[in-house]
């Protein structure tokens, strides 16, 4: 309150100096072409006065409170100088009696109705005390001579009209000025509501974990949300103004079919793959209602979510069934064969002890059992995804683990002359809780699989690495890669796929990341190899070492060669396992 009335007081003093600088451009104009002059015009002084006065307010105005004192100060100022006005200008015959009036306007946007009309009363007071003063010889001007001995009811008409005048404009003044107020605070309330909700409904859709998208008739975008923007990737500048097929990249969201999705409620969802400009594949969940007013369609609201990590946690349940399945039918093979399989073979051994056995006879029984003790094999294999075998992890340094496994790699008959073997590691350390036998068995296992999709040859990379918490085992081919669902169901049992892919190495190699309580990711793509990268936690996260000139490489032959550093990118799609 006190900042608006401040600010109407100053442009009060802004319009009285207006007004006063007007008044002197026409007093100067009359007296140069009037034939009377006087030797001192007193208007000068009133009007030099009413300057004076009004550097005054503004002084008041910076340095004193209360407002309210200093807004009936200034209007009281300003009827004495326009009764001195009157006074040095023919009376009841000036002109400037039209001011009396103006002043009582003024004062209602600064006052109250009360104090305007108290104004209104105080300005015929203070122009009947002028005229009556005049009449009665106290005061004299020689433009006021006619009105010494005038009788009264003539100067009683004037009064009563001025008075009438101001009064009513006080009421009228007040009404109005109190009506816009009252408007102009209705109007700033509803400023403020409207700002507060278009704030607060920008926060609602900035908050939603799910992307936002609206779009014109003809399918362009004009608004995505904070989430959107960050699932697509993308700013809000690139996506705005955009189709949404092109955004998405999809056919599925051409205008044609946003229209026919958003006219039936059973195709409104619908799931798409979305290829992040990082690289990675998304599985989005996408959902298009209509945005219409009154009869025709203004445009289309297309919600998303990403639905990758679903989608993996999905597989990686489908998995762990399979897995329990797995166990389910070795339990069952280890009831209806071991128990036979022992007997067999136990009697083999039995025969092959008799003395009079001939020499084809002991051969047949000797295969019998070898061939026993090959399915016993086999058939522990198959138990061994049934039982979760007692833990014996223990702090255990995984880069000569890892070391002496490649050294026999490439010594392996599994190796071509065409394969490649480079092994780097960083300064580590990279000890982990773990069973040291098993991560062998990971190692072997991924990398037979890496061996079988280059049969022609090609480079082996494994790669051993210390982040803050976790020791990073990574096997990378340049072989055929796997395609995206063959991605999802690598770690399915018995899946398989050309190359020699799949079998129970990479169930196995997921039961024992999940047993160390790790995690293990593929990324791949057709005809652009396959990286697999095995996560242990290690003992005690924190920083690791400097690896500055710690890394090295072993070839096929067991030279040194130059280390290098792989990037982790071979292709759009990814599965990952989480255990």
């Amino acid at each position: 309150m006190d900042l608006d009335l401040d600010g109407r007081l100053r442009r009060l003093m802004g319009f009285r100096v207006v007004m006063v600088t007007t008044l002197l451009f026409v007093q100067t104009w009359v007296e140069s072409v009037s034939e009377t002059l006087w030797a001192t015009n007193p208007v000068y002084f009133v009007i030099g006065a009413t300057y004076a006065i009004t550097v005054v307010h503004g002084l008041a105005l910076r340095f004193l409170r209360p407002l309210k004192l200093l807004a009936y100060a200034q209007v009281v100022v300003d009827l004495v100088v326009i009764t001195a006005l009157v006074y040095f200008t023919s009376g009841i015959r000036s002109g400037f009696l039209l001011l009396y009036p103006l002043a009582i306007l003024a004062a209602t946007l600064l006052v109250s109705r009360r104090g305007a009309v108290a104004l209104a009363g105080l300005a015929t007071a203070l122009y009947a005390g002028l005229m009556i003063a005049v009449r009665s010889g106290q005061i004299w001007h020689p433009a006021l001579a006619d009105l010494r001995g005038a009788p009264v009811g003539a100067l009683v008409y004037p009064i009563f009209v001025l008075g009438v005048a101001c009064a009513t404009v006080a009421l009228l003044g007040s009404y109005l000025s109190e009506s816009l107020r009252h408007t102009g605070r209705q109007l700033l309330e509803a400023t403020e509501e409207v700002a507060d909700l278009r704030e607060l409904n920008q926060v609602i859709v900035d908050s939603i974990q799910s992307g936002l998208v609206t779009t014109d008739a003809q399918a362009r975008v004009l608004h995505v949300n904070a989430f959107g923007q960050r699932v697509l990737g993308r700013p809000a500048a690139a996506i705005r103004g955009a189709r949404v097929q092109e955004i998405f990249r999809s056919p599925l969201l051409e205008p044609g079919e946003l229209r026919s999705r958003a006219g039936d409620r059973t195709l409104a969802r619908l799931e798409l793959a979305y290829d992040h400009p990082e690289g990675r594949r998304l599985d989005l969940g996408v959902t298009v209602t209509p945005l219409a007013n009154s009869a025709t369609s203004a445009g289309y609201l297309v919600v998303f979510q990403d639905l990758t990590e679903i989608r993996r946690l999905e597989d990686e349940v489908r998995t762990k069934e399979k897995l329990a399945a797995v166990g389910e039918m070795a339990a069952q093979l280890a009831h209806e064969i071991r128990n036979p399989l022992g007997s067999i073979r136990g009697s083999a051994q039995v025969l092959m002890g008799e003395p009079a056995l001939g020499e084809e006879q002991a051969r047949l029984l000797e295969i019998i059992s070898r061939e026993s003790k090959r399915l016993s094999d086999t058939l522990n294999r198959f138990l061994y995804q049934a039982r979760t075998p007692a833990r014996r992890h223990e702090a255990v340094d995984l880069r000569p683990v890892v070391e002496s496994a490649v050294t026999l790699l490439r010594n392996a008959s599994d190796l071509s002359p065409g394969h490649t073997v480079i092994f780097e590691a960083d300064a580590g350390p990279h000890v982990c809780l773990a069973d040291a036998d098993q991560i062998a068995q990971v190692f072997w296992n991924l990398a037979r699989n890496a061996l079988e999709a280059m049969p022609g040859g090609g480079r082996l990379e494994v790669r051993l690495l210390r982040t803050e918490t976790d020791v990073v085992l990574a096997v990378r081919d340049e072989g055929r890669g796997l395609g995206r669902d063959e991605q999802r169901r690598v770690f399915e049992p018995f899946q398989s796929a050309t190359g020699g892919r799949g079998g129970l190495g990479l169930a196995i190699v997921f039961r024992i990341v999940r047993e160390h309580g790790g995690d293990i990711s593929v990324r791949s793509a057709p005809h652009a190899g396959t990286q697999v990268e095995v996560r242990i936690p290690v003992v005690a996260p924190g920083p690791p070492a400097a690896a500055a000139g710690a890394s090295r490489a072993i070839s096929r032959r067991g030279t040194p060669s130059s280390s290098r550093r792989t990037p982790g990118r071979t292709g759009v799609g990814s599965a990952r396992v989480t255990a």
